[in-house]
């Protein structure tokens, strides 16, 4: 598990028992809402926003004084530095809340990629399992159905077969690499010295939307305007510096 796979157990929970009430599109839209409000106020009371609300102005004014000048360029440096200065003081009240403020977004995304992006193939139905390099002596890799839940099996020379229960429709199986210490695999990994990089796994990409580019049918179609709208709306509301 990653340090953005965190809260991935949480998500299971509340997204399992809102399946049984509520279709996917709407579960994704309501992800969206309540994503979009909390981090828009958890961004609120962490950042320091009377001084935010300062800084915005003094910026705002040295733009002004900066646009009105009518001199010699020699003599706007005052005017420049001053600008550059509120702005880069600006910048600097906002980014901590801000870093903060989307970490349980990220964590939820993370999620909603292992979760949402692809489907586990149907009952009685096998799908193409793949190793990388396809070459690889001594190594195979096949759908085994007889596991609760199904598994990919993967046999290579000096190694034991090694079943992956299909416990998430994620495609792929890496070995581990620096990067999965943020973002996990809940797959697992190969072994460090197979002589195989990685097994790919035909499963079925789900659709949200029915019309339009492939492109455009994922999840992220329904969650990024969901989440936009309300976060503009929370923004207002909430009368966030």
């Amino acid at each position: 598990m990653g340090l953005f796979n965190i809260l991935s157990p949480v998500f299971d929970v509340v997204d399992g028992a809102a399946a049984s009430v509520l279709p996917a599109t709407l579960r994704l839209a309501l992800w969206a809402a309540i994503l979009a409000i909390g981090t828009m106020l958890l961004y609120k009371v962490l950042s320091p926003q009377a001084r935010i609300g300062v800084a915005k102005r003094e910026a705002r004014e040295a733009r002004r004084k900066l646009n009105s000048f009518d001199g010699e360029f020699a003599d706007a440096g005052p005017l420049i530095r001053d600008q550059f200065a509120t702005a880069f003081k600006h910048i600097g009240l906002v980014v901590p809340g801000t870093i903060i403020a989307i970490l349980p977004l990220l964590c939820f995304l993370v999620w909603a990629d292992n979760h949402f992006d692809y489907n586990l193939p149907t009952n009685g139905t096998t799908p193409t399992v793949a190793t990388v390099p396809a070459s690889a002596s001594g190594a195979n890799a096949h759908w085994d159905g007889s596991h609760n839940p199904p598994a990919v099996s993967v046999t290579t020379v000096g190694h034991a077969t090694q079943a992956y229960p299909m416990t998430a429709p994620v495609p792929i199986i890496t070995k581990y690499s620096a990067w999965n210490w943020l973002v996990g695999n809940p797959l697992g990994y190969l072994p460090d010295d197979s002589p195989i990089d990685a097994v790919r796994i035909d499963l079925p990409e789900r659709e949200f939307i029915h019309v339009g580019p492939a492109w455009m049918r994922g999840w992220l179609a329904v969650f990024i305007p969901v989440m936009f709208i309300v976060s503009l709306l929370m923004f207002k509301w909430a009368r966030i510096e």
